[in-house]
C-alpha cells in the first residue's frame, strides 16, 4: 500500500502553536470522564466513549460488541458506544477530544495522519494509531434494473453523466472508498458528473424502490455477508452489481490505499450478472490516539483478543474477528500501531515487521 510517514508535517504542526490548537478544538465537548483518565496519558484506568457510525451500520454493531466485552472483563476500562456522523468524522472527533477512541478504516487513518482529504483544514494535531483489524466492508455499486437510462450498463466507468446516485451519508468510509474507485476509472468529480442524493444508508433501499435513485453504494462484510439494509434492498428491488473494472495492479499503483477483492454472486438472493464481482475492501480498526497510555491500549487489545467468541456472537459481521485476522488489514506505512497493541503482538508472536511503530513514525 502507498504512504509515507508524517515526520515533516509533525514538525510543522509543533511550530504553529496556539492558533492551530484553537482551530482543532473548536466546539470540543471533551471525551472520557473529564479528569484526564478518558484521554489516556499516564492513568491506569479510563472511562471511554468509542465512536461508531449510524445505528444501522456494521461499525456501530462492532462498537457495541467491543464495549460489552470490555465492560464484562476489564477492571481498568469502562466503555460505551456512541453513534456519530461516520468513520470519516470519527478521526476528527478523536482529535478534538469529543470521543476517546473510534472505529475507522486503514485508508482514513492514512489520510488523517497526512492531513489529506477531509483532514486538511484544520490539520489533525494528534497522532492517530491503529490497533487491530476486525472486519472488512467491501464496497461496490449496484444499479436498479428498471432504470431505462442504464440499460446495458454493466461497468462503473460506463455510467452516464447525470445518473441519479447515492453514496449514502457524507462522512462514511463507504462514500470515500466509492469515490476513490470512481477516480481510478476516470470519474474524478462525482458531485459534478452525477446527480447525487445524500441520504442515510438505510434509506437507500426505499429510495431505489421508489425510483428516486438508480445507483447506490452497497457492501458486504468480509466478502460474504450482506448487511441488514442491503438485505432489504435485495428483497425489494431488482438490482445488478456494476463491475469496477479495476485490476490489482491498478489498485497497487494508486496514490491512495486501495485494494480489490472478489465477492461471490451468491451473497445475493437474486441473480447477479457478475459472479464473482469486484469490490474495494476497507479494513476496519479501532483508532486510539498516541496520548492514551500503552497500558490501557494493551488491556483493550488483550481483552478483546482473549474473548473472541464473545465478540463474534454479537454480530455476523464480526465472525472473522480474532488473532488470525488482527494484523491482516492494518496499514503498513503512514499509520503507526499503538504501542500497547504493538507490545501485545510482540508478547504473543503476532507482530508483523512490515508494520510501523509509533517510534518509527514520529522519528
Amino acid at each position: 500500500m502507498v504512504g509515507s510517514n508524517k515526520f515533516d508535517r509533525r514538525s510543522v504542526i509543533k511550530t504553529m502553536g496556539a492558533t492551530v490548537g484553537m482551530l482543532g478544538l473548536a466546539g470540543c465537548s471533551g471525551g472520557g470522564n473529564g479528569d484526564g483518565e478518558g484521554s489516556g496519558g499516564s492513568s491506569n484506568s479510563g472511562s471511554w466513549t468509542i465512536g461508531t457510525s449510524g445505528e444501522e451500520t456494521a461499525t456501530h454493531a462492532s462498537g457495541v460488541a467491543f464495549s460489552s466485552v470490555i465492560n464484562e472483563n476489564s477492571d481498568q476500562i469502562q466503555m460505551s458506544a456512541q453513534t456519530t456522523g461516520g468513520t470519516t468524522a470519527n478521526n476528527r472527533l478523536v482529535d478534538q477530544g469529543q470521543i476517546d477512541i473510534a472505529q475507522t478504516t486503514h485508508n482514513l487513518l492514512w489520510r488523517a495522519n497526512r492531513d489529506e482529504g477531509p483532514y486538511s483544514e484544520p490539520p489533525v494535531e494528534k497522532t492517530l494509531c491503529q490497533t487491530f483489524s476486525y472486519m472488512t466492508l467491501d464496497i461496490f455499486l449496484v444499479k436498479r434494473q428498471g432504470a431505462s437510462s442504464l440499460e446495458g450498463v454493466t461497468r462503473v466507468e460506463d455510467l452516464p453523466e447525470g445518473t441519479n446516485i447515492s453514496f449514502g451519508p457524507r462522512g462514511t468510509s463507504a462514500w470515500d472508498m466509492a469515490n476513490d474507485g470512481l477516480g481510478l476509472v476516470g470519474i474524478d468529480n462525482s458531485q459534478e458528473y452525477f446527480n447525487v442524493s445524500t441520504m442515510g444508508l438505510g434509506d437507500q433501499a426505499t429510495a431505489m424502490n421508489e425510483g428516486r435513485i438508480d445507483v447506490c453504494t452497497c457492501y458486504t462484510a468480509n466478502q460474504e455477508t450482506l448487511i441488514g439494509w442491503i438485505q432489504q434492498l435485495d428483497a425489494q428491488v431488482d438490482v445488478d452489481v456494476l463491475e469496477w473494472g479495476i485490476s490489482a495492479d491498478q489498485a497497487n499503483s494508486a496514490d491512495v490505499p486501495v485494494a480489490v477483492t472478489d465477492v461471490p454472486g451468491d451473497t445475493w438472493n437474486q441473480e447477479i450478472s457478475h459472479d464473482p464481482y469486484t469490490a474495494l475492501p476497507l479494513g476496519y480498526t479501532t483508532v486510539i490516539p498516541s496520548d492514551i497510555s500503552q497500558e490501557l491500549a494493551y488491556e483493550y487489545t488483550e481483552i478483546l483478543m482473549n474473548n473472541v467468541e464473545g465478540v463474534r456472537s454479537a454480530s455476523a459481521v464480526l465472525e472473522r474477528f480474532g488473532p488470525d485476522f488482527a494484523t491482516e488489514w492494518l496499514q503498513p506505512s503512514g499509520v503507526p500501531v499503538h504501542p500497547g497493541a504493538e507490545q501485545y503482538y510482540k508478547d504473543n508472536d503476532m507482530w508483523n515487521e512490515n508494520l510501523t511503530t509509533l517510534e518509527q513514525f514520529e522519528g
